[in-house]
């Protein structure tokens, strides 16, 4: 699982990446309709633990976007892609946009509209009326205002004597008409002629009578204001003096026998001339929304006929009658609004616009992964026969063909639907030629470039100083070999292979001189310094720090080693304007200019050393100081456990003495160590001290000695004897060295290393070596197994060419591990075995040899 292991999964988003190593990064990605809530890029540090803390993926949401002003707003969710409707109560109209949709930003697409009142146009005067109106808004004729008609004397209604202001904009009835008030015909007595054909308000007509019969009654009557005519009927006398003449028959009325009542002497009748008044229905009114088409008077035996204004319909009957008993037949109609009834909502779609009635219109969209089918409109309009002019359209589901592969590569992802992105991942010992990542749009199609998978690059492993290289390229599974001038001699790897991860295998070879016992001088960087207090020695510690303006890059410290390299990299002083950090010990020290945080320091502890307070990332400030504080890299705390182990030597009148260090006991609250040193002479020393973790220093003071009485009191008489030494990181071997000066008459330095489960099992005679050798021990060391890999290889080689044809003779090389054994590798192969032969077949062409002082 890495160094680190698998990050924490994310709940409603994705990890990017698979390097689980140190320094290894990955990526989290939220879905779609989610936002990030936290650092998206997570480090593996030196501690095991990935940095920062794992985020959340939030949906992104932008709240309730307000009510408008007489108004509402429309909706349960505003996540992401979630579309708000608005709109307007009776009697107002929108303006601004009918609905808005939430962005990735947490942004409404638009801003809230305007709900603006409703204005009525004029309806107009009414001939022979007077006219009130009743505003109900800011303008005249604003949803609800009334509109009254009186009609003029002489005059009567007909319709509705109101109008009202609707919310739609249109008045809710049509005019009503003011007509002329009519008495009808007079009537015309027997033996009389009448003048005047006019039969309205004011209208006077006059009566005569024939031959020489007289007028009885009023000679003028007029048609009065309330339909009536003034006076009464009158009729002529007879035709001869003293008697009164026929009277005649009412209008619309008949006469029943002959008797009239008297008559009297001025041939006149008694009473008055009976009138037959016409029943009247009176006025029925105007329905709403309605109109009238046809009117024929309010009286017995007349019509009225109304017609539903347009997006109206009445499913009752529209013409009424006058009856004799004075009601109209039937009830008012009702002109109901045509409605088409809700059409539904598509599966997987959204519907805009909630009015169903005439004339009206609903779109259909299809949400984010599906797409509207073409054979269907993506809009209905409502028609006068209060159906759908078509049916609702059907929504299906986007996908993505399978993406293409990729020669020695995969895909990595199954969800080819809409949205999804897949990636891809190459097979071991080759690498993507970028972060491909595929992702499946509306149109059913990928975007995205294609990678390609190339095989691994090691890069240039480099040739080391005086020495010789052969390859067989640099990619995956090639290898190079090395090879060193006489007399110079090998000190690493002589074959080095390219592996999966990118990495070559082994350690990078030196070729060192065979007198020499110190390491060479690293250099100082330019603009940095150097403190080599420490010497050159094997073991000795270099630090380094920069001028101020300037800030390190590389290696903080670097130790020489055994074979005489330096650990780390060679830093380098660059120029920056923010202060100059603490520079810490045991540290390698990186920079990236990342445009989310500014300019950061990445700081890693050496190999064997662990980071144990401070910080990992340090950013540069906008006041030029630094985030975080200076990270600490120290060796364990438990270095010195109890029942561990230290194995090595010291130095005692020129000579070196075997020694080994049984730890004791190891109190972690206050870091005492108590140990027992024991000579080979068989003499025990009981020491003890205090390990000071910050500066890795230990002193041992011996409190008690056992063993031969004479070598104890010849050789540690001095009751100051001690042990005082620093606590060291070996990168080759994992390990960690004790070495530094024995306090005591005739001693000089001491070097132990702490011996692992696996050291102890494989050689437990093995002394550790970490402190200066002279020349002739070194030239000891390499010179004995060099004869012995002499006669090795060529008693090999014969044996090798009874098997196979012969293969050239390439040198030899050796290598120097921390127990003190050197190994050779064989100097023959076969230049025709494909690189897993020769991984496979290395270890049949090894000779391995223990090294001893001389």
């Amino acid at each position: 699982a890495g160094h680190c292991g698998t990050p924490d999964p994310i709940v409603n988003g994705q990890i990017n990446g698979e390097n689980y190593n140190y320094r290894g990064s990955v990526v989290y990605q939220c879905q779609p309709g989610f936002r990030l809530i936290g650092m998206s890029v997570r480090i593996c540090q030196q501690d095991h633990h990935w940095s920062g803390k794992t985020p959340v993926c939030v949906p992104i949401t932008c709240g309730h976007p307000g009510n408008p002003a007489n108004g509402l707003t429309q909706g349960s969710q505003f996540n992401l892609n979630d579309v708000a409707k608005f709109v307007c109560n009776v009697g107002y109209h929108l303006e601004g946009a009918s609905q808005s949709q939430c962005l990735a930003n947490g942004q409404w697409s638009n801003s809230l509209p305007t709900c603006r009142v409703v204005n009525c146009t004029d309806p107009g005067h009414l001939e022979n009326s007077i006219r009130q109106v009743q505003p109900s808004g800011p303008h005249r004729f604003s949803f609800g205002t009334t509109v009254s008609y009186q009609c003029n004397h002489g005059y009567y209604l007909l319709g509705t004597h109101v109008l009202s202001c609707q919310g739609d904009g249109t008045w809710d009835r049509s005019l009503p008409q003011c007509l002329l008030v009519s008495c009808g015909h007079p009537g015309s007595p027997p033996h009389s002629q009448i003048s005047g054909d006019r039969y309205t308000v004011g209208s006077v007509v006059r009566y005569s009578c024939l031959g020489k019969r007289s007028l009885i009654g009023n000679s003028t009557r007029m048609c009065q204001l309330d339909g009536h005519w003034s006076g009464s009927l009158p009729h002529c006398s007879g035709g001869s003096q003293g008697t009164c003449g026929d009277p005649g028959i009412p209008s619309h009325g008949i006469r029943l026998g002959n008797e009239f009542g008297a008559c009297q002497a001025n041939s006149s009748w008694t009473g008055t001339q009976p009138e037959c008044e016409v029943i009247s229905c009176g006025n029925p009114g105007t329905p709403s929304n309605a109109r009238v088409v046809f009117n024929d008077g309010l009286v017995f035996s007349s019509s009225i006929i109304y017609q539903c204004r347009e997006g109206y319909y009445s499913t009752g009957v529209l013409s009424r009658h006058c009856t004799v008993n004075g009601t109209w037949t039937g009830s008012s109609p009702e002109c109901t609004v045509i409605n088409c009834g809700d059409p539904g909502v598509p599966a997987n779609g959204f519907r805009l616009g909630n009015d169903f009635n005439y004339n009206k219109t609903v779109v259909f969209q299809c949400i984010p992964g599906y797409m509207m089918e073409s054979d269907r409109a993506s809009s209905l309009v409502c028609t006068k026969d209060r159906t759908w002019n078509g049916t609702k359209p059907v929504c299906k589901a986007i996908t993505c063909k399978s993406p293409q592969t990729i020669p020695n590569g995969k895909v990595v992802g199954s969800d080819f639907s809409w949205g999804a992105s897949v990636s891809y991942a190459c097979l071991e010992g080759y690498q993507l030629s970028l972060p491909a990542v595929l992702t499946c749009e509306g149109n059913g199609t990928w975007t995205g470039e294609l990678p390609q998978c190339f095989p691994v690059f090691c890069g240039d492993p480099g040739t080391p100083a005086q020495g010789r290289r052969e390859d067989r390229g640099f990619t995956y599974r090639s290898s190079v070999s090395f090879t060193c001038l006489p007399p110079l001699v090998l000190v690493g790897s002589a074959r080095r292979f390219c592996q999966s991860d990118g990495t070559w295998s082994g350690t990078q070879p030196s070729c060192i001189d065979p007198t020499l016992t110190t390491c060479a001088d690293p250099g100082v960087p330019l603009f940095g310094m150097q403190n080599n207090s420490q010497g050159y020695q094997v073991g000795s510690l270099m630090f380094f720090r920069c001028q101020k303006g300037y800030l390190l890059q590389g290696s903080t410290t670097r130790t020489c080693l055994p074979n005489l390299t330096w650990s780390g990299v060679q830093p380098d002083c660059v120029p920056h304007h923010c202060k100059q950090p603490e520079t810490p010990s045991h540290a390698n020290v990186g920079a990236l200019d990342l445009p989310s945080l500014g300019y950061t320091l990445i700081y890693s502890c050496q190999s064997g050393y662990y980071l144990t307070g401070g910080s990992e990332h340090r950013t540069c400030k906008a006041d030029g100081s630094w985030t975080g504080k200076p990270p600490i890299c120290l060796v364990p705390a438990d270095v010195f456990a109890k029942n561990s182990l230290w194995k090595g030597s010291y130095e005692y009148m020129g000579k070196k003495q075997p020694a080994m260090l049984s730890v004791t006991g190891f109190n972690p609250s206050t870091s005492k160590v108590n140990a027992t040193l024991i000579d080979h002479s068989g003499v025990e020393l009981l020491v003890a001290g205090i390990y000071k973790r910050e500066e890795m220093h230990l002193l041992l003071q011996v409190y008690q000695i056992t063993g031969p009485v004479e070598i104890f009191i010849n050789k540690f008489k001095n009751d100051k004897w001690a042990l005082d030494g620093h606590v060291s990181s070996e990168s080759s071997s994992g390990t960690f060295v004790y070495q530094g000066f024995v306090r005591g008459k005739g001693f000089g330095q001491f070097g132990l290393q702490r011996l692992d489960i696996s050291m102890i099992e494989n050689d437990p005679e093995s002394i550790g070596h970490h402190f200066a050798s002279n020349s002739s021990s070194v030239a000891a060391a390499i010179l004995v197994p060099f004869i012995a890999l002499i006669i090795a290889g060529f008693v090999l080689y014969l044996y090798k060419h009874r098997r196979r044809p012969k293969v050239p003779f390439n040198g030899y090389a050796g290598h120097e591990n921390t127990n003190v054994r050197a190994t050779f590798e064989n100097p023959m192969y076969d230049r025709n075995l494909q690189p897993t032969d020769i991984v496979a077949n290395e270890a049949e062409f090894t000779v391995s040899t223990v090294c001893t002082a001389v």
